[in-house]
């Protein structure tokens, strides 16, 4: 039940942070989009699981900073890799986050999403604090942490119920490169990815 919400949160999906300010209006308008977008796809049984897969690929992609989560992920050992061994992982990484997600596309099962405020973050980011309301337990709180990225918002972390998206991947990664190196996470993720065939939700 928790990996479906927390499938659900990604795909509709800090230290130092301010006092709470009003709404903004450009960063919560893009989490809005963002997730009326993944709801359509979620909730749309008429196409085929290849074309609500492909869908939701594009917007993951397109509105979360793959590139830059990926490389905070692996810490230190980024400076470690040959530039064959980024790109590699990168693409690897973008893709491995795309179908672990939309592996889960029947996880929706109608919980109402409701955006309550902003919240500064650091210089450059804004928190867009959200709730998922279900009918059968308590909401469940999910941060969308925003960038500017020249005039293009993008998704950096998502903090659900206080536990980071990025600390948490972060830790799991550091455990790999310790033990195999750039090369042993490579590896992980290459067969991690032959782990989701898709399923019909």
């Amino acid at each position: 039940m928790r990996a479906k919400l927390y499938a659900l949160i990604v795909c509709l999906f800090v230290v130092g942070a301010s006092p709470t300010r009003a709404i903004a209006a450009d960063e919560a308008s893009f989490i809005q989009s963002l997730a009326d977008q993944a709801i359509s796809v979620l909730s749309d049984k008429n196409g085929t699981l290849e074309e609500r897969e492909r869908i939701f690929h594009g917007l993951l992609n397109d509105s979360f900073a793959m590139a830059l989560i990926g490389r905070f992920v692996v810490g230190r050992y980024w400076k470690t890799m040959s530039p064959d061994q980024q790109a590699e992982y990168q693409t690897l990484f973008a893709t491995w986050v795309a179908r672990s997600y939309s592996a889960r596309l029947g996880g929706y099962t109608g919980q109402e999403f409701k955006i309550d405020r902003t919240q500064k973050a650091g210089q450059n980011d804004v928190y867009v604090r959200t709730r998922i309301v279900q009918q059968d337990s308590a909401p469940l709180r999910a941060d969308w942490r925003v960038r500017n990225f020249d005039g293009k918002y993008m998704v950096i972390d998502v903090v659900i119920e206080g536990v980071s998206m990025l600390t948490t991947q972060r830790s799991e990664f550091a455990a790999v490169l310790r033990q195999h190196g750039p090369d042993g996470l490579i590896d992980a993720l290459q067969t991690r990815l032959t782990k989701f065939p898709a399923k019909a939700g």
